[in-house]
């Protein structure tokens, strides 16, 4: 008996059954938001606030965003297909540039943590938030 008549088709059969398991996982797996508008509880440097996003556009791997941080403007993008977001404080007197990754372990629960830069005052600091 030919071993590859009953060998290959049972094997390709079984591959096809996990598939939907395998890629339903991967899919689920890299737990980036599709959208981060919305109100965000942040601490930049020991500096508690409300990092409001008010706009996203819809199209493209990065997308454009427009809000508030601290009460200041911010303007920057954020890319749903690998969850960085970054965007630029400006004020009269500074510049902060922040840079962080978005994750969203659940169904409820989304996080950003990253850096940012002020120009004024040399150097990088963390910040985290959650929505």
């Amino acid at each position: 008996m030919d071993f590859r008549k009953f060998y290959i088709p049972t094997v390709m059969a079984g591959l096809a059954s996990l598939s939907p398991i395998v890629f339903s996982q991967a899919a689920f797996a890299d737990g980036w938001p599709t959208s981060v508008v919305g109100d965000w509880s942040i601490n930049a440097d020991n500096y508690t606030g409300i990092l409001s996003i008010t706009n996203q556009a819809t199209t493209g791997n990065c997308r454009t965003i427009s809000g508030s941080i601290f009460g200041d403007s911010l303007t920057g993008f954020y890319c749903p297909y690998s969850g960085r977001i970054n965007f630029i404080r400006r004020r009269i007197n500074f510049t902060q540039v922040y840079s962080a990754n978005i994750s969203q372990t659940n169904a409820s629960t989304v996080t950003m943590g990253g850096l940012f830069t002020n120009y004024e005052q040399p150097g990088e600091y963390s910040f985290f938030g959650s929505k």
